[in-house]
């Protein structure tokens, strides 16, 4: 509990600023449409999409392709060349670089099957797009990716039938073996009946950076960040605004941040079609003034009262669920029985139950469910029901074992 508590704080004290944003010189701003910036992990190349353009393959009402330039020094850039081996005439785009800048994820815009393209380079040359197959992903609908430089973690915007809105961000996870996991939502903090769009997730995997138009912004589609707690896909801060020198009226997306020092994003503030801008960047720390100490202070010390008053659970576990929902989703059947493996019921004591914003049938189903999936009926212990407070809606578990 101290450790979380900890983690609490170094986010709240940590902040980003921004310097007032330029726009890239005519070298990438065409009279095109300029979306997507990603950064090669060296920093040495920026890769973008460009749309409505008469060098795009199959000309200017074809798809969108994938140019490259060459990262000068004194932040300049040079002229982009058509990436030819990654562009046909639907719509390409780069959504991750691997570490060591040898492999390179796109969009699958190459094959019908579900899933993610990716090439490899060799000798400054590109291979053919290959397909990675994700489960469950509908390329017929609206679906986007980031994947993150470990290679392991798939960040995705789709619509799909558990979505709080329009498109959803989700997260697919590989395994020892390679497999990725289904899709799993991230939850109605992040998720509206609005979008959630264009996800770019920090090296440490815990700051995720979205466009969306359903949370309260500036203008069309403003561009947001959150943070993961508790190492759950399914927690996360209230979505904090960039602010007024990264968002506009107009529409703001495609947000990418290398190393804390400069940032792209996407806007069409200055136009009617979007041009790509750069930011300097600087973390700094926020001064906890005296009455926030104090608060930190005294909640640290009712948490330990707690934890002399009571056990510490052996076993902690949240799942989230759809606001209102009165079904259990197949992601929360799997987060469930996933749970429910780490169990040792042999030494099991009792498992109690935090419902958050929870709908009573769907609480009835997720104890039917555990009794089914082999829970013992009297090892069920407390439950406790919030239904303020909080914008979460799922179960957290506190699982205890018998000394």
């Amino acid at each position: 509990m101290v450790i979380i508590l900890l983690a609490q704080i170094t986010s709240v004290a940590q902040d980003i600023r921004f310097a007032d944003p330029q726009p890239l010189s005519n070298e990438i701003n065409s009279d095109g449409e300029e979306v997507n910036p990603m950064l090669s992990q060296d920093g040495k190349k920026l890769y973008f999409s460009r749309a409505f353009f008469d060098g795009n393959t199959g000309g200017k009402s074809a798809g969108i392709d994938i140019w490259m330039s060459q990262v000068l020094p004194l932040r300049k850039y040079s002229r982009p060349i058509n990436e030819k081996v990654w562009n046909n005439k639907l719509n390409n785009s780069v959504v991750g670089v691997a570490r060591g800048n040898q492999k390179v994820y796109l969009m699958n815009a190459y094959s019908s099957k579900p899933g993610i393209a990716f090439s490899v380079g060799s000798n400054n040359t590109w291979s053919r797009p290959k397909i990675e197959l994700i489960p469950s992903i509908e390329l017929s609908k609206f679906v986007g990716f980031y994947m993150h430089p470990s290679e392991r973690i798939l960040i995705i915007s789709a619509e799909r039938t558990d979505t709080f809105g329009k498109e959803d961000l989700y997260v697919s996870l590989k395994d020892s073996l390679g497999r990725w996991s289904e899709p799993v939502n991230l939850g109605n903090t992040v998720n509206t009946e609005g979008y959630e769009i264009s996800p770019f997730l920090s090296d440490d995997g815990k700051r995720l950076f979205f466009a969306s138009d359903g949370h309260k912004g500036y203008g069309d589609a403003d561009i947001y960040v959150t943070e993961r707690l508790y190492d759950n896909w399914a927690i996360w801060t209230r979505p904090k605004n960039l602010g007024s020198k990264i968002n506009s009226e107009k529409f703001d997306a495609y947000f990418s941040i290398y190393g804390d020092s400069i940032c792209y994003f996407a806007s069409n503030r200055a136009s009617a079609l979007s041009d790509i801008f750069e930011s300097r960047v600087s973390t700094v720390k926020k001064r906890l003034l005296s009455d926030s100490v104090t608060r930190i202070v005294d909640e640290t010390k009712r948490l330990l009262n707690e934890l002399r008053a009571n056990d510490e659970p052996d076993l902690f576990q949240y799942v989230a669920s759809p606001l209102g929902s009165v079904i259990l989703s197949n992601p929360m059947q799997q987060q469930l029985k996933k749970m429910i493996a780490q169990i040792d019921l042999n030494r099991l004591k009792t498992i109690d139950l935090t419902c958050y914003r929870l709908h009573p049938d769907q609480l009835n189903n997720v104890l039917e469910f555990l009794l089914k999936n082999g829970l013992p009926k009297s090892k069920i212990g407390k439950q406790t029901q919030v239904n303020t407070g909080t914008s979460q809606s799922g179960v957290e578990f506190k699982v205890f074992y018998s000394r």
